[in-house]
């Protein structure tokens, strides 16, 4: 493996350039055709073949150089992008780099350089290290110039469509032209430290030269050496990740320590010359620790023979310095310095990029032969000049000319759609006639039914709610039946039952439905509430109603029922008014005029542009510029200025009618003024304009009742929903109060039957035979019919008593459509009674009794009723007092 490192190639597959180019001068050179190109686009196919690298022969540097002059020409009759992809692979392949593609011919231009600089640096590790300098600075040369010249216009070009490989980054070209440059200075390095004294006298300074080569200077050249690695090796890893594999990582760092190794080692040796033994021995020991971390960086991928060079110089240092410091301890005793206190070697830079004269004037390559590619071709620059006048010229055309005139034209309608011209003349000339819009509403309201169905629509709105307020009106009904009920009950129990019933968890009527009777009271309030607005909606139809049954007649019907301005011909008003007339139809004219000349002239500015040809003025004057200069639209400016005036007079000519034209507008706009006011005082027209502003306040008036009605018609219909839903449920709660009063006469019935009592005497069990039998006769009474409805989900409201049990509340519970019979011995005994057990208890078994009371006084048939303070039920409280009324 050799002891210098080379630049590989960037291999790259072929490219079509036939169909990309003939693509190109297809579509972009419609004066030429692709055939007559066939021997320029061959002989580019051979000249990429040969030209792009991959072969190590000094043969294939002016194949690159031939190759790069023809890009360089071609760049002046191409652009960048003509469809032309090329591929290059990474010059160095890993799992992470892949092949660049990209359609452009800077791109391709790039690599065509990177390879000529590999083929020079593969062209010098072939040679002799003692003599390859020159080609190695041929290869820095090519670098230098692709980083210059090429790349800035490669980043440009490809913007961010595609990324820049890797190594045709600043760092990697940098960090390869300083590897190129340090190679170059080790082998002037080499050829000094070997004695060849002839070759290389007249590159190193006067004050140096002598017939020997001192240790001095070949120390100032080998720590140039080193610093030209030591950079290249900053270059390389500047970038993460770096461009390079870490074999060159690597390689760079063993070069480096080594050179300065061996700059130290050789100026320890002059050193010793001067007698200088403690810096002898500072400088070489300094020498040992630069290769000891050269050999730690001699790994895997470093050259055997850079390894070997290496250790070679350790042996020596390691020698050197036990002779050294045996001379110093025994003889000398000389201080050692400190590494920081030695004095610093300057580098003698002998090396310096160097670039071909046929890179620099590709024109050496090709010369002024007729071998240069697509010479019949126009130059890129010539037509991007041609199409920027184009462009520039539709645009001032577009601009000065168009736009003046469209700008005056919509000065001229703003003004006349401003005062209704010529729409307000056509009025006074035919016959009057039915607007348009009006005959378009009038045949909309006879689609819809006219007056007649609209007046339908309101009647069975109106026939919606009464029905609506009959359910409310059933509802209230059974409410007031239900309470009649209820007052009746209260007023046949007897005496001291009406608080044993409030007790059971059965409240009078008033307070049992006021859930209820405030829910119709609302439904009463809303349906009153619909009938309000009912009521507004027919007034606003009686209103209208005349208005609309016009509106819906027949055109012929309708326009006798509206004034017309003819009948006013005659009058002095309406002469006056076709005076000013005329004179206004007079300046229409006049402003048309105007109209057509910008027309004219807009016209013919686009037809003189169509006629200009300005390719042939440019191609004269890129005729004149040097073969190779790359021809740039900059260079035409003062050609297309001259060409772009010949179209101010077209500008000239549009500006010279403005004046006209604004003179025109203000008397047009003074005599209209004149016409309204003549037109203002005519008592007809007023009329008119009265009558048909009215039918088409009729029409939105039709329209807004017709959606008041359906409104109307949706509300009652859902409304009545909900009222017979309400109906419903206050039949179920009549059904349910009846119920609870029955099971509450039965308690009361078992509460008053005689009780078993041992010694006791029979005066009082008549007595009690008499309570009996006005219970039975209370009992005995028919129970009223409950309602043939069923209510589902009723939701009455009982007030709960304070000492009854839960299952009482339970029989009121709206949730339960089945009454559950009651339970006697849940129910506390009423506070008048005389504290005795339980019917059921055993208690009854040795319970003395007290005395009884003294019988009542008895009545004939009908018995003594007292009524109880608050228990009664006020008659006729379910609705309020209006809806009573």
């Amino acid at each position: 493996m050799p002891n210098q490192l080379h630049i590989p190639f960037k291999h790259t597959p072929p490219a079509h350039i036939h169909d990309a180019v003939g693509a190109y001068i297809e579509f972009h050179h419609p004066d030429a055709h692709p055939d007559a190109f066939k021997w320029d686009i061959a002989r580019w196919t051979d000249l990429r073949r040969d030209g792009v690298g991959g072969y190590v022969h000094v043969n294939r540097l002016d194949a690159s150089l031939l190759y790069h002059a023809h890009l360089v020409l071609l760049s002046t009759k191409f652009p960048a992008n003509i469809g032309l992809t090329v591929t290059y692979e990474p010059a160095f392949p890993s799992a992470s780099r892949r092949a660049c593609s990209a359609e452009d011919l800077v791109f391709e231009r790039a690599g065509v350089l990177f390879n000529l600089a590999a083929l020079y640096s593969q062209l010098g590790t072939a040679a002799s290290r003692s003599s390859a300098e020159d080609i190695k600075l041929h290869a820095a040369g090519v670098i230098q110039y692709l980083s210059n010249q090429v790349i800035p216009a490669l980043a440009s070009s490809l913007g961010q469509s595609v990324a820049i490989p890797s190594e045709l980054t600043e760092p990697a070209l940098k960090s390869l032209e300083l590897l190129m440059l340090a190679q170059a200075q080790e082998c002037f390095w080499q050829r000094a430290s070997m004695g060849e004294k002839d070759t290389v006298t007249f590159l190193i300074p006067t004050h140096t030269r002598s017939e020997s080569y001192k240790d001095g200077t070949l120390s100032k050249l080998a720590k140039q050496t080193s610093i030209y690695y030591e950079n290249a090796l900053s270059a390389a890893t500047s970038v993460s990740p770096s461009a390079f594999p870490q074999e060159w990582i690597n390689h760079l760092s063993v070069k480096r320590h080594h050179f300065e190794g061996v700059a130290q080692f050789r100026q320890s040796r002059s050193d010793l010359h001067t007698h200088k033994y403690g810096i002898e021995l500072g400088r070489l020991k300094l020498a040992q620790k630069e290769v000891k971390l050269g050999l730690e960086r001699a790994s895997k991928g470093v050259a055997k023979t850079v390894i070997d060079d290496i250790k070679s110089l350790s042996k020596t240092l390691d020698s050197n310095f036990i002779r050294a410091q045996k001379d110093n301890d025994l003889i000398y005793h000389q201080t050692i310095p400190p590494e920081s206190t030695l004095p610093p070697i300057a580098g003698a830079d002998m090396v310096q990029g160097i670039v071909n004269n046929k890179l620099q004037n590709p024109s050496l390559m090709i010369g002024d032969s007729e071998n240069a590619l697509f010479s019949g071709l126009v130059a890129y620059g010539v037509r991007v000049a041609v199409e920027l006048y184009i462009d520039r010229r539709d645009n001032w055309i577009k601009e000065e000319v168009e736009g003046r005139a469209k700008e005056l034209d919509a000065e001229t309608t703003k003004l006349l759609q401003k005062l209704n011209l010529p729409g307000a003349l056509d009025v006074l000339d035919k016959p009057a006639g039915i607007p348009p819009s009006l005959l378009r509403r009038s045949e909309e309201i006879r689609s819809m039914g006219g007056a007649e169905y609209l007046q339908q629509q309101i009647d069975e709105v109106q026939t919606l709610g009464s029905s609506a307020s009959g359910i409310l009106e059933e509802a209230f009904d059974l409410l007031d039946a239900e309470a009649a009920e209820d007052e009746t009950f209260f007023a046949q129990l007897p005496e001291g039952m009406a608080q044993t019933a409030t007790d059971a968890g059965y409240s009078n009527c008033h307070v049992a439905n006021k859930e209820l009777t405030a829910k119709a009271n609302n439904y009463r309030q809303i349906l009153d509430n619909a009938a309000s607005s009912d009521a507004v909606v027919r007034s606003k139809w009686e209103e209208w109603e005349e208005n609309v049954e016009v509106l819906s007649s027949e055109p012929d019907q309708m326009e006798r029922l509206i004034p017309s301005h003819s009948t006013s011909a005659n009058s002095a008003e309406a002469t006056q008014a076709h005076t000013y007339a005329r004179a206004i139809r007079a300046g229409l004219e006049h402003l048309e005029d105007l109209r057509s000349a910008r027309a004219r002239c807009v016209e013919s500015a686009r037809q003189r542009a169509n006629t200009d040809d300005i390719k042939p003025r440019i191609m004269r004057e890129a005729a004149g510029l040097a073969r190779w200069v790359e021809v740039k639209p900059a260079m035409f400016e003062e050609a297309i200025e001259e060409e772009m005036g010949k179209f101010d007079r077209y500008r000239d000519s549009v500006e010279e009618g403005r004046e006209k034209q604004e003179q025109e507008l203000e008397r047009v706009e003074h005599l209209t003024e004149l016409l309204i006011q003549a037109r203002t005082n005519d008592p007809v027209l007023k009329q008119r304009e009265a009558a048909l502003q009215s039918l088409d306040l009729a029409y939105h008036r039709y329209l807004e009742v017709l959606s008041n009605v359906t409104e109307g018609a949706k509300f009652y219909a859902q409304f009545s929903d909900h009222l017979s839903v309400f109906q419903e449920e206050c039949s179920r709660w009549v059904d349910l109060r009846r119920a609870q009063r029955k099971e509450l006469l039965d308690l009361i019935a078992q509460q008053s039957r005689p009780r078993p009592q041992p010694n006791k005497s029979k005066p009082k069990g008549k007595s009690r035979a008499r309570s009996d039998d006005g219970l039975q006769q209370l009992t005995n009474e028919p129970e009223p019919t409950p309602a043939t409805d069923t209510l589902v989900n009723p939701q009455p409201q009982v007030s709960p008593a304070p000492q009854v049990e839960s299952d009482v509340q339970a029989q009121a519970s709206p949730s339960s459509t089945e009454l559950l019979p009651f339970r006697p011995d849940a129910i506390p005994p009423p506070p008048n009674a005389f504290k005795l057990p339980a019917p059921g208890s055993s208690e009854w078994e040795d319970f003395e009794l007290p005395s009884p009371p003294a019988p009542p006084v008895p009545t004939p048939r009908k018995p003594t009723r007292t009524k109880t303070t608050g228990t009664a039920t006020p008659g006729r409280k379910t609705r309020s007092k209006g809806a009573a009324e």
